[in-house]
């Protein structure tokens, strides 16, 4: 049914209207076999309810009529739908400031970020890269992760490839 389909998409719906989301989270959340999540998506894109942006398995769409103003569906569907909120952190006076590492609120926000961008569930498989790596090279990954037009394997495989070049990059710049 489209209204299921499309009422998950708006609850996962970051302000802007923008969804991002795993095949594999829409698969599990709605209990449809691929082929019919797929069957509806092009209903809902051919009716003009939704852009895709970016294909599965790591879906990437906007949804044509988006208010901008629904604030409890962005607060019902938690950190997920602020997938890209945590741009305003690359500003360089915040984003000198947006790590501690003696709070683990900035540690978790990390996290929700990687799992929201990643279309992931599971904090404790990217904890040790919040340890090993900086915030900034993190929300570097993230952003190359969310600009990629195609990826090979997946969004999760992409980022830990990222993460040490990225690395590496910023201590040759230094």
């Amino acid at each position: 049914m489209k209204g299921r389909l499309l009422q998950l998409l708006t609850q996962r719906a970051h302000p802007s209207g923008i969804v991002l989301c795993s095949e594999e989270t829409l698969i599990d959340r709605l209990g449809w076999s691929s082929i019919r999540l797929r069957a509806e998506l092009r209903q809902l894109r051919d009716a003009t309810m939704i852009e895709i942006l970016a294909p599965q398995p790591f879906l990437v769409l906007r949804l044509k009529k988006w208010s901008g103003s629904k604030r409890e569906t962005a607060q019902m569907a938690g950190p997920v739908a602020n997938a890209y909120s945590y741009s305003k952190l690359l500003q360089p006076k915040l984003l000198k400031n947006s790590y501690r590492p003696d709070q683990p609120a900035a540690v978790d926000e990390l996290l929700q970020e990687i799992l929201a961008t990643l279309g992931e569930t599971d904090a404790r498989a990217f904890e040790k890269a919040v340890q090993l790596y900086s915030p900034s090279v993190i929300r570097t990954a993230l952003n190359r992760v969310r600009r990629a037009k195609a990826i090979r394997k997946n969004p999760t495989a992409l980022f830990r490839h990222l993460l040490p070049r990225i690395a590496r990059e910023s201590r040759q710049t230094n």
